[in-house]
Protein backbone atom coordinates (compact mmCIF):
# COMPACT_ATOMS: atom_id res chain seq x y z
CA UNK A 1 0.00 0.00 0.00
CA UNK A 2 2.86 2.08 0.40
CA UNK A 3 3.39 2.03 -2.96
CA UNK A 4 0.08 3.09 -4.13
CA UNK A 5 0.14 5.83 -1.77
CA UNK A 6 3.41 7.13 -3.27
CA UNK A 7 1.50 7.21 -6.48
CA UNK A 8 -1.28 8.70 -5.62
CA UNK A 9 0.77 11.31 -4.31
CA UNK A 10 3.08 11.81 -7.56
CA UNK A 11 -0.23 11.64 -9.45
CA UNK A 12 -1.44 14.51 -7.55
CA UNK A 13 1.95 16.67 -6.86
CA UNK A 14 2.47 17.78 -10.13
CA UNK A 15 -1.33 18.91 -10.89
CA UNK A 16 -1.11 21.18 -7.91
CA UNK A 17 2.36 22.63 -8.26
CA UNK A 18 2.68 25.45 -10.59
CA UNK A 19 5.97 26.25 -12.33
CA UNK A 20 7.55 29.33 -10.71
CA UNK A 21 7.17 31.48 -13.66
CA UNK A 22 3.18 31.36 -13.69
CA UNK A 23 2.66 32.33 -10.19
CA UNK A 24 0.74 35.39 -9.57
CA UNK A 25 0.81 36.27 -12.83
CA UNK A 26 -3.45 35.47 -13.09
CA UNK A 27 -5.74 38.02 -11.73
CA UNK A 28 -9.56 37.34 -11.32
CA UNK A 29 -11.55 38.90 -14.19
CA UNK A 30 -13.84 41.63 -12.58
CA UNK A 31 -10.32 42.93 -11.40
CA UNK A 32 -8.99 42.98 -14.77
CA UNK A 33 -12.00 44.56 -16.33
CA UNK A 34 -12.26 47.38 -13.54
CA UNK A 35 -8.51 48.43 -14.39
CA UNK A 36 -9.72 48.35 -17.79
CA UNK A 37 -12.54 50.40 -17.52
CA UNK A 38 -10.31 52.39 -15.20
CA UNK A 39 -7.87 52.65 -18.52
CA UNK A 40 -10.67 53.40 -21.37
CA UNK A 41 -11.85 56.70 -18.73
CA UNK A 42 -8.28 58.14 -18.21
CA UNK A 43 -8.00 57.74 -21.95
CA UNK A 44 -11.27 59.68 -22.90
CA UNK A 45 -10.33 62.23 -20.24
CA UNK A 46 -6.92 63.01 -21.71
CA UNK A 47 -8.43 63.78 -25.35
CA UNK A 48 -10.79 65.64 -23.75
CA UNK A 49 -8.28 67.82 -21.95
CA UNK A 50 -5.95 67.43 -24.99
CA UNK A 51 -9.33 69.01 -26.83
CA UNK A 52 -10.08 71.67 -24.51
CA UNK A 53 -6.48 73.35 -24.26
CA UNK A 54 -6.40 73.11 -28.71
CA UNK A 55 -9.69 75.42 -28.15
CA UNK A 56 -7.61 77.43 -25.70
CA UNK A 57 -4.85 77.91 -27.84
CA UNK A 58 -6.68 79.10 -30.96
CA UNK A 59 -8.64 81.46 -28.73
CA UNK A 60 -5.22 82.50 -27.23
CA UNK A 61 -3.75 83.19 -30.69
CA UNK A 62 -7.13 85.06 -31.75
CA UNK A 63 -6.71 87.31 -28.94
CA UNK A 64 -3.16 87.81 -29.58
CA UNK A 65 -3.58 89.33 -33.07
CA UNK A 66 -6.68 91.18 -32.14
CA UNK A 67 -4.66 93.01 -29.48
CA UNK A 68 -1.73 93.70 -32.15
CA UNK A 69 -4.49 94.98 -34.27
CA UNK A 70 -5.31 97.45 -31.57
CA UNK A 71 -1.94 98.07 -30.78
CA UNK A 72 -1.06 98.88 -34.63
CA UNK A 73 -4.14 101.19 -35.11
CA UNK A 74 -3.60 103.04 -31.69
CA UNK A 75 0.06 103.55 -32.83
CA UNK A 76 -0.75 104.72 -36.57
CA UNK A 77 -3.81 107.26 -34.98
CA UNK A 78 -0.69 109.03 -32.60
CA UNK A 79 1.20 109.30 -36.22
CA UNK A 80 -1.53 110.43 -37.71
CA UNK A 81 -2.23 108.07 -40.80
CA UNK A 82 -4.50 109.65 -42.98
CA UNK A 83 -5.55 106.20 -44.15
CA UNK A 84 -5.05 103.13 -41.48
CA UNK A 85 -5.95 100.08 -44.11
CA UNK A 86 -3.17 102.05 -46.38
CA UNK A 87 -0.57 102.55 -44.17
CA UNK A 88 -1.29 98.87 -42.60
CA UNK A 89 -0.95 97.38 -45.62
CA UNK A 90 3.10 98.54 -46.17
CA UNK A 91 3.35 96.67 -42.05
CA UNK A 92 5.50 93.59 -42.55
CA UNK A 93 3.75 91.76 -39.89
CA UNK A 94 6.35 88.40 -39.92
CA UNK A 95 9.12 91.40 -38.29
CA UNK A 96 6.17 92.25 -35.26
CA UNK A 97 6.45 90.60 -31.33
CA UNK A 98 3.92 91.21 -29.30
CA UNK A 99 6.10 91.53 -25.72
CA UNK A 100 4.83 90.23 -22.35
CA UNK A 101 3.99 93.91 -21.26
CA UNK A 102 2.00 94.45 -24.51
CA UNK A 103 4.48 96.42 -26.17
CA UNK A 104 4.81 95.57 -30.22
CA UNK A 105 8.56 95.33 -30.66
CA UNK A 106 9.63 96.58 -34.28
CA UNK A 107 6.51 98.52 -35.04
CA UNK A 108 7.91 102.06 -34.19
CA UNK A 109 10.83 101.43 -36.86
CA UNK A 110 8.19 100.44 -39.63
CA UNK A 111 6.14 102.95 -39.06
CA UNK A 112 8.96 105.91 -39.04
CA UNK A 113 10.59 104.03 -42.55
CA UNK A 114 6.94 104.49 -43.98
CA UNK A 115 6.73 108.22 -42.82
CA UNK A 116 9.73 108.71 -44.01
CA UNK A 117 9.27 106.88 -47.28
CA UNK A 118 5.39 107.94 -48.26
CA UNK A 119 5.09 110.82 -45.73
CA UNK A 120 1.81 111.89 -48.12
CA UNK A 121 0.21 108.78 -46.23
CA UNK A 122 0.40 110.80 -42.62
CA UNK A 123 -0.69 114.43 -41.62
CA UNK A 124 1.26 117.06 -41.06
CA UNK A 125 2.05 117.65 -37.74
CA UNK A 126 3.43 121.24 -38.15
CA UNK A 127 -0.29 122.56 -39.15
CA UNK A 128 -2.46 120.78 -36.71
CA UNK A 129 -6.35 120.74 -38.03
CA UNK A 130 -7.41 122.00 -34.72
CA UNK A 131 -5.89 123.67 -31.49
CA UNK A 132 -7.16 123.12 -27.93
CA UNK A 133 -6.85 126.67 -26.26
CA UNK A 134 -7.00 126.34 -22.64
CA UNK A 135 -9.84 129.27 -21.22
CA UNK A 136 -8.95 130.96 -17.66
CA UNK A 137 -12.05 131.81 -16.04
CA UNK A 138 -13.27 135.18 -16.56
CA UNK A 139 -11.19 135.35 -19.79
CA UNK A 140 -13.73 135.36 -22.65
CA UNK A 141 -13.28 132.84 -25.89
CA UNK A 142 -12.44 135.55 -28.15
CA UNK A 143 -9.50 136.95 -25.88
CA UNK A 144 -8.29 133.41 -25.44
CA UNK A 145 -8.10 132.68 -29.30
CA UNK A 146 -6.18 136.05 -30.37
CA UNK A 147 -3.34 135.55 -27.33
CA UNK A 148 -2.96 132.50 -28.46
CA UNK A 149 -2.73 133.23 -32.45
CA UNK A 150 -0.65 135.76 -31.74
CA UNK A 151 1.36 133.92 -29.58
CA UNK A 152 1.62 131.39 -32.56
CA UNK A 153 2.91 133.82 -34.94
CA UNK A 154 5.67 135.29 -32.50
CA UNK A 155 7.25 131.83 -32.55
CA UNK A 156 6.78 131.52 -36.04
CA UNK A 157 8.91 134.71 -36.27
Amino acid sequence: MEKGNNAEQAVTQPSETKPASQEGLTIPKHRFDCVNLCLKETKQALRDAAQKNDEREVRIIALEKTLLDAKIETALALHRARSLTAVKALIDFSNLKLGQDGSVSGLEEQILHIKKSQNYLFENQESPMYVLVPVKSGDSLNKSITNYIKKTEREQK
